[in-house]
C-alpha cells in the first residue's frame, strides 16, 4: 500500500521513500525525471527530517545548476546564492575518517575491532551522508538512535555504536588537531532500565520489630 502525507515522502510497505521530481529546465543535467529512493526508515518523524533536508539540498543544487547554465555579462555581479548558503568545510569525510583509524589502530586489534569500525561508520554514512566529520548535527545522531532502536537493538548495543563512532572522530580530530566534535557525544538514550525497576519496598522500624501473629 502506497501512502501520501507529508510533501516528497511516500510510504510503501511501511518504509517511507523520498521523492521529487526534476524541474523540467534540468533534465540534461540527470539520467531520469524524478528523484525516487528509501529513506530505510519507518518513523514518521526521522523520514519528515531527512526529507526536509534533502529537499533543501536539491534547491541548493538546482540553483547552482541554474546559475552556472547562464550566459550573460551581468553574471559576474551577482552572488553565488547556494554557495554562501552550503557550508563549506575541509574535513575529512567520514569514511575518510574511519579509514585513518583503522589504519592506525587494526593491526594491534582482533578482526572484530575492524567489523565494529566498519559497521559503526556504514550507519551514519548511509543514513545521512558520508559528509565531512565537522557538519554532522546533533540532529543526525538523533536520527542514528532512533534508526537503531527501531530496529530493535539494546540500549548497550546503541550505546557502543556511539562509542565506536566518538573514537574514530576524537582519534581523526586528535591526529589533524582539529577542534572537539560533540555531534555524538552524550546521545539521550532514555531512562536507565535499572531506574525504571520498582522500587523494593520499605518497612518501619515498629514493623519490624512487631512480631508476625501466630
Amino acid at each position: 500500500m502506497v501512502e501520501h502525507s507529508q510533501p516528497y515522502l511516500f510510504r510503501k510497505r511501511g518504509i517511507f521513500y523520498f521523492s521529487r521530481r526534476v524541474p523540467k529546465d534540468l533534465w540534461a543535467h540527470y539520467d531520469r525525471s524524478k528523484i525516487v529512493f528509501s529513506l530505510r526508515t519507518k518513523s514518521t518523524n526521522a523520514a519528515k527530517i531527512k526529507a526536509a533536508s534533502l529537499a533543501s539540498q536539491l534547491e541548493e543544487d538546482w540553483l547552482t545548476l541554474r546559475w552556472r547554465s547562464r550566459d550573460t555579462p551581468l553574471r559576474r555581479f551577482l552572488r553565488d546564492q547556494a554557495a554562501e548558503a552550503r557550508v563549506v568545510s575541509s574535513a575529512l569525510l567520514m569514511r575518510e575518517a574511519g579509514s585513518i583509524y583503522l589504519s592506525a589502530k587494526a593491526s594491534t586489534r582482533p578482526i572484530t575491532f575492524r567489523t565494529a569500525v566498519d559497521r559503526g561508520i556504514k550507519n551514519p554514512t548511509e543514513l545521512v551522508g558520508d559528509k565531512p566529520i565537522d557538519t554532522y548535527t546533533r540532529t543526525d545522531a538523533n536520527l542514528l538512535r532512533d534508526s537503531f532502536l527501531e530496529r530493535g537493538l539494546s540500549k548497550g548495543s546503541v550505546s557502543r555504536m556511539f562509542s565506536t563512532i566518538r573514537a574514530d572522530i576524537n582519534f581523526t580530530t586528535r591526529e589533524l588537531g582539529m577542534s572537539e566534535i560533540s555531534s555524538f557525544s552524550s546521545v539521550y538514550l532514555g531512562e536507565d532500565d535499572e531506574s525504571l525497576k520498582a522500587k523494593r519496598p520499605t518497612f518501619s522500624t515498629d514493623t519490624i520489630r512487631c512480631p508476625a501473629p501466630l
